[in-house]
């Protein structure tokens, strides 16, 4: 039997181990938690500017089950959100491809929101203030993406005294401090290590590795607030967060064995200046600089690949706001992004793996080998405009921006003997126009819309001359939401949207067998996604709190234009989250209950030996006409409060992951001759224990 079977079966091993572990962790300490500022009780969820968008408090988001104590997590409990693979720290939203997701914090971009493993995001919660998700539609205001939208805004930090955090759990250390410097200075530092890949070598199961990518990852904070004048701030934030990764499958026979080791950084330094002047106005400047690092290396028997990208990133992002009528208020504003990345790839033309390959998992690669090295330079420059016009219970909120875009690759054909290198540069501009309407039809109804045109640039990886093309040039895609929102009482109500996303010159690999020089990739990809989601949500009432979110959807891709539509790889047609907490005393109570359909997948239905190299060459079928298997977990959160003298705070909590011990399928493998498939599995049951300290 095939390695990748015993792998299976060790991981579930693995996962037992590992819950008693924990379990007895759980038992022999008092876990505890801190916090910077006091707690304040706000509704966990609530709609904001954009017709689809939905706001957390940080504060309430943390105790939610399923995270961890992480606030950020919260957002794989919306609706709307479509369940990635376990491990991956990919986010689904409406169907969008994940790299088409953008996620920022206070305005500046960051590469990703979650650690590789998906188990932590990459910014420490305790410093935020809210998180919002949009998974489509969103305003003028942001842009260069055709998916959805992450917001993290970080808080203010205390005005008086020192502050410290500590939260010690079974996956990771994390330690916060605050300090007042001056009357005007504040300052706060945090850090965060992972250590679940120590603990699960404590608990005797190193080889879990073997099919789940244990995370080894890091992360840090700090952010510096000074106080120029009344209504007028400055703050200095640096953000960094780093990653590795390894998933190793062994067998006796060398040339079987597979790896795949992946490594992630990046930094981030930024100004925030903020004013609000006496006649209401406001104006919000922030400048940044930062560096993305991104290393692949995959081994899959005798032809190894690899991808090393690192890249320069700068912008700025200016605003001012003012109310010109007693009913209208515009915003005006500048949004600027650059990036100048550095890349080299060798290997397969085929590995790393683009969305809509045919392929099963760990499968060698072809002759087909190369290699380059290339530098990419994407600029954008954005003006935008919108407007807030109240017309008694109608609100339109129209806006305009204009993307410009400067894209430049340092070689437009491949390498050859001593060519001298000829670049490719080229000018885009994309004219992007949003609307938003809410219309309140009664104290307790209303109905929302939104539409707009979104663009993004070519990813600097699909630039190569060799590995794919220079000439790329932007995706497009249209959005359009419309629905509504009934408070059923004061504290219950419930939201509908119904969704349409339609996308267009999406960068596919050229179906020609033999493509033009420097054409690997061809901008001729389409796409559709639509559906509905539903949202009930209960905000606190006598210390119950809650919500379902269910969303029912489809998303198509076409290659070509004489292709056949196919399933996009990650559609899921149904996604059910439930979520509730009771507060009783001191004691919370959480449980979560999460179902999704399986991924697509393109089954073998056939094997041909090939003599040339050894081995059986698989067979498929209709592309993207199989699923895995449907996933569903439960999970429990209880967690226990203790006041400590007039400002401390312990938490001790415990959070049962898949309670039910179900060995959900996160991928097929098949025997080397094809005729067998199994299923790998995510860890089956994962308990954290843990707890924070406040003072």
């Amino acid at each position: 039997m095939s390695p990748v079977f015993h792998s299976a079966g060790r991981l579930r091993t693995a996962g037992l181990v590992l819950a008693t572990g924990f379990a007895r962790a759980a038992r022999a300490q008092a876990p505890t938690e801190p916090s910077l500022v006091p707690e304040v009780v706000v509704s966990g969820v609530r709609p904001a500017r954009d017709g689809a968008e939905v706001k957390l408090t940080a504060a309430r988001a943390r105790r939610e089950p399923g995270t961890q104590g992480d606030p950020v997590k919260v957002i794989e409990n919306l609706a709307g959100v479509g369940r990635a693979a376990f491990g991956s720290g990919q986010l689904v939203l409406w169907g969008a491809a994940p790299e088409d997701t953008r996620v920022f914090v206070d305005g500046v971009q960051i590469p990703q929101l979650f650690h590789g493993s998906g188990i932590r995001s990459t910014i420490n919660g305790d410093l935020l203030q809210s998180v919002s998700l949009t998974p489509g539609a969103y305003g003028a205001d942001y842009g260069r993406g055709i998916g959805g939208l992450v917001r993290l805004e970080t808080r203010d930090l205390p005005r008086d005294g020192s502050h410290v955090l500590l939260d010690v759990n079974t996956l990771d250390g994390a330690a916060l401090v605050s300090a007042v410097l001056s009357e005007r200075v504040r300052f706060a530092v945090a850090l965060r290590y992972g250590w679940l890949d120590r603990v699960l070598t404590a608990v005797s199961a190193p080889d879990v590795g073997e099919s789940f990518a244990v995370p080894h990852y890091r992360d840090y904070q700090a952010k510096v607030q000074i106080a120029l004048r009344e209504r007028e701030s400055l703050d200095l934030a640096l953000l960094g967060s780093g990653d590795d990764l390894t998933r190793t499958v062994h067998d006796s026979d060398p040339a079987l064995a597979r790896s795949l080791c992946t490594s992630s950084s990046f930094q981030r330094v930024y100004l925030r200046y903020r004013r609000v002047f006496e006649d209401a106005a406001s104006v919000e400047v922030v400048p940044w600089l930062g560096r993305d690092s991104k290393r692949m290396n995959a081994n899959f028997g005798a032809n190894p690949a690899g991808l090393d990208q690192r890249a320069l990133r700068f912008g700025l992002r200016a605003e001012y706001r003012s109310r010109i009528l007693p009913s209208v208020t515009m915003r005006l504003g500048m949004d600027f992004d650059g990036t100048q990345a550095d890349l080299s790839r060798a290997g397969s033309l085929l590995i790393p793996a683009r969305e809509g390959d045919v392929s099963v998992f760990g499968q060698p690669p072809g002759d087909d080998t190369n290699s380059d090295t290339w530098r990419a330079t994407a600029l954008n420059l954005a003006p935008y405009a919108t407007l807030d016009w109240n017309i008694g219970p109608l609100t339109l909120s129209p806006g305009l921006r204009i993307d410009g875009y400067l894209l430049e690759t340092s070689r437009k054909t491949p390498r050859v003997g001593q060519t001298p290198s000829i670049g490719q540069s080229a000018l885009e501009a994309e004219l992007e126009p949003r609307l938003a309407a809410r219309f309140r039809l009664s104290s307790r109804v209303t109905l929302f819309g939104s539409m707009g045109l979104y663009s993004q640039p070519p990813a600097p990886a699909d630039l190569s001359a060799v590995f794919g093309t220079p000439t790329l040039g932007p995706e497009s895609a249209s959005h359009a939401t419309l629905g509504e929102s009934i408070e059923v009482t004061s504290t219950l109500s419930a939201h509908v949207t119904g969704f349409y996303r339609s996308l267009s010159e999406l960068t596919v690999r050229d179906p020609a067998p033999t493509p033009h020089l420097a054409n690997s990739l061809v901008s001729s990809g389409e796409g559709r996604s639509y559906g509905v989601q539903f949202l009930v949500r209960q905000r606190p009432w006598h210390g119950f709190f809650g919500w379902l979110a269910y969303t029912v959807s489809r998303s198509e891709r076409q290659d070509t234009p004489n292709a056949n539509e196919r399933l996009f790889d990650y559609d899921q047609p149904n996604v059910v989250t439930f979520v509730a907490s009771k507060e009783q005393a001191n004691w919370t109570f959480g449980v979560r209950l999460r179902y999704a359909s399986g991924m697509p997948r393109t089954p073998v239905i056939a094997a041909l030996f090939d003599e040339k190299h050894d081995r059986y060459e698989p067979v498929f079928g209709s592309h993207n006409s199989d699923r895995l298997p449907d996933f569903w977990q439960l999970d429990v959160r209880v967690e226990r409060n203790f006041l400590l003298g007039r400002s401390g705070r312990l938490l001790a909590y415990v959070e049962l992951l898949d309670l039910t011990n179900r060995a959900n399928g996160e991928e097929y493998a098949y025997s080397a001759d094809y005729t067998q498939r199994g299923v790998i599995t995510g860890l089956p049951f994962l308990g954290v224990a843990g707890a924070r300290l406040e003072l």
